[in-house]
């Protein structure tokens, strides 16, 4: 066989041991959220745990170390913000008849203004049919708050962060050693192309998860701020809540809107106004200046191509695929260059230093 047809077959083969590796995931995906949340753990710990270990710590002390800080800023955390949390979840459970009631109001205040306005039988019928409807789902959405069902998933997603942390330990300190197996393990021509093809893909997926988790917490803290100065109560709750949404590209931003919205127009017409155009202000601010520099230089994706991906991974598998849509395309858009390239004969990614000369702090979870 030719050199060029031998690195044709070894992109096809690395192809389909991907794409093998993707469905195996997919078939198991309920029980990927613990993995899920320990790469994220340790893509965002790397950087502090490469820069102890180039200061001569050992990588397990290394990470020991990082991990005691973090339960420091753990436990400061959980004193000061669960209890408020807590206290907010309970006041939002109190308030549900509350709102309920409010609902009921401007659903009647909007019908009457239907009658006086002299609209046609037909419309006024079909506006009490819409506003049943959305009382209707209203209050079946407030009530599936504090439901057994959302309580069952919140014990799991609990069981999951409490989970990540012990894989993400073994992800900082033995991915490396992995790696290394695996790339002993190859015909000897092929690994100066995969250690490329490696090393572009730890690339992208760390600039996704430590952008995205940035952004999250930029918005987040921007959302609370905002929601507490203008006297929404809840506004913990709310902030993590458009914190979180942030990990959806396009429809996050206006998911975590909506709950604030709804909770100033609780209070008055004005107030929601006023929410609903802080929250448009904020995501300006993330348009403009946050998502362009996360997904032009982590992900390298159109706007339109994010937005694509996006929609197609809600369609197909639901909350999951909102979420993994976006870095999921990134990767596909690596391995697609690198199969196109050598069968073309064309150097696909950036060719990087050797891992010798590259800084601590730049490298992966493994280093």
């Amino acid at each position: 066989m030719t050199h060029r047809g031998r690195r044709i077959l070894a992109a096809l083969v690395l192809s389909g041991l991907v794409l093998a590796l993707a469905w195996g995931l997919w078939t198991i995906r309920p029980v990927l959220a613990p993995f899920l949340l320990a790469v994220v753990l340790a893509y965002l710990l790397a950087p502090l745990v490469n820069r102890l270990v180039g200061l001569g710590l050992p990588r397990p002390w290394a990470i020991l170390a990082v991990y005691a800080a973090l339960a420091a800023a753990g436990v400061l955390v959980v004193v000061k913000l669960v209890p408020s949390a807590l206290t907010e979840v309970r006041r939002l459970t109190e308030a549900i008849p509350l709102y309920s009631a409010r609902a009921r109001e401007m659903a009647d205040g909007l019908q009457r203004w239907a009658r006086d306005a002299g609209l046609p039988p037909e419309l006024r019928e079909s506006l009490d049919r819409s506003i049943t409807n959305i009382e209707v789902r209203s209050v079946a959405a407030l009530h599936r708050l504090v439901d057994i069902q959302t309580l069952e998933a919140a014990a799991g997603f609990l069981f999951s962060l409490a989970l990540a942390p012990f894989l993400a330990f073994y992800l900082l300190k033995d991915l490396d050693y992995f790696r290394e197996r695996f790339v002993r393990s190859l015909p000897r021509r092929w690994r100066q192309d995969i250690i490329q093809l490696l090393r572009e893909l730890d690339r992208v997926i760390s600039g996704f998860v430590r952008g995205q988790v940035l952004l999250g917490l930029s918005v987040g803290a921007l959302a609370a701020a905002a929601s507490s100065l203008l006297g929404l109560r809840f506004a913990v709750l709310l902030g993590i809540w458009a914190g979180l949404m942030e990990f959806i590209p396009y429809v996050g931003p206006v998911l975590g809107a909506v709950p604030a919205v709804l909770s100033g127009l609780a209070q008055s017409p004005w107030r929601g106004l006023q929410i609903a155009l802080v929250f448009l202000i904020i995501q300006q601010l993330e348009n403009a200046v946050l998502s362009p520099k996360i997904m032009g230089e982590s992900v390298g994706l159109h706007p339109i191509g994010v937005l694509l991906v996006v929609l197609a991974g809600g369609y197909l598998a639901g909350p999951w695929g909102l979420i993994l849509a976006v870095p999921a395309a990134a990767l596909v858009r690596v391995l697609w260059s690198f199969v196109v390239a050598r069968l073309t004969e064309v150097h696909p990614l950036p060719v990087l230093p050797a891992p010798a000369a590259r800084p601590e702090e730049e490298k992966g979870p493994a280093g």
